[in-house]
């Protein structure tokens, strides 16, 4: 599949993708601006974190750190989630951002995102999701 060769300007919250990387990985606006929401959240938080984007599957685009993908995403007209690598985080199986989850025991759970803007509600748990993956490596 693709890495993602970027820039991300911190200051205007701009992802800058080379159209080669971007052909490979093959995200639409919404998938960059899925991107570029968590990448500066994550920068903000913990700036020290290197953060990196692949797609190794064709249904999704991962944010990842070191080897462990903390982020995986899909955000089209008839597809809209993510999925946060919970190990560790010691979530509730009732956390109603986690309904679309059936199986509780997975290390990624699944949520269904309703438009853009639902993204902040998630902001914590990729944060959390990012430091303890960076933590294992």
């Amino acid at each position: 599949m693709g890495y993602l060769n970027f820039e991300f300007d911190y200051e205007t919250g701009t992802l800058h993708v080379d159209s080669l990387s971007r052909k490979s990985l093959n995200m639409n606006d919404d998938e960059t601006t899925v991107a570029e929401h968590f990448i500066t959240v994550i920068h903000n938080a913990a700036p020290d974190i290197p953060v990196r984007i692949e797609r190794r599957s064709n249904d999704y685009v991962s944010l990842f750190t070191g080897e462990f993908d903390f982020l995986r995403f899909k955000y089209s007209p008839r597809s809209r989630w993510l999925s946060v690598d919970t190990f560790g985080l010691n979530l509730s199986p009732d956390d109603i951002r986690f309904a679309a989850q059936k199986k509780k025991t997975a290390r990624h759970w699944k949520a269904e995102i309703k438009d853009l803007s639902a993204l902040q509600e998630f902001d914590d748990l990729v944060i959390s999701s990012c430091l303890s993956c960076a933590a294992r490596e």
